[in-house]
């Protein structure tokens, strides 16, 4: 049985899960498996890599046609990489750890939904003012990050 949320009628998925973007952790094909169990699928992008990018945005074929995202370090990319992971439309672009206004316009000019990870207050409006859709607030006991 479904689980009805404000999340999973925004993602357009069965229940509200989604998996985290970990950078060389979370790949095609396992993004693909989460989407396909009616959770969010997200792909840790991290740098936005070419060639990684290449070799793991097709394993999301494998998600069949359910919603999934794409997740980066903001402070390692370039629009390139926004770019590269538009044109296989995910539903969802999730940016963490660095300023993500270079990259907001065209995520949301893509009908595509912006989702921000923030570590602190100041963060948080900052990703209100450039219009995140969702927010994900992180704290200390993340891994180290932030």
């Amino acid at each position: 049985m479904a689980l009805s949320t404000r999340f999973t009628e925004l993602f357009g998925v069965e229940h509200p899960i989604a998996l985290a973007p970990m950078g060389g952790s979370a790949g095609g094909a396992l993004a693909a498996a989460v989407s396909r169990g009616g959770g969010l699928g997200m792909l840790g992008a991290a740098n936005g890599d070419p060639e990684w990018l290449a070799r793991e945005l097709p394993l999301l074929a494998e998600a069949a046609g359910r919603p999934w995202g794409i997740g980066f370090l903001t402070w390692q990319i370039d629009v390139g990489a926004i770019e590269r992971a538009l044109e296989h439309q995910p539903r969802a672009v999730m940016l963490s750890f660095g300023d993500p206004s270079p990259f907001t316009e065209r995520i949301r000019a893509s009908g595509t939904l912006l989702i921000i990870q923030v570590t602190d207050l100041e963060e948080a409006n900052r990703a209100v003012d450039v219009g995140a859709d969702v927010i994900v607030a992180q704290g200390t006991e993340s891994g180290g990050h932030g």
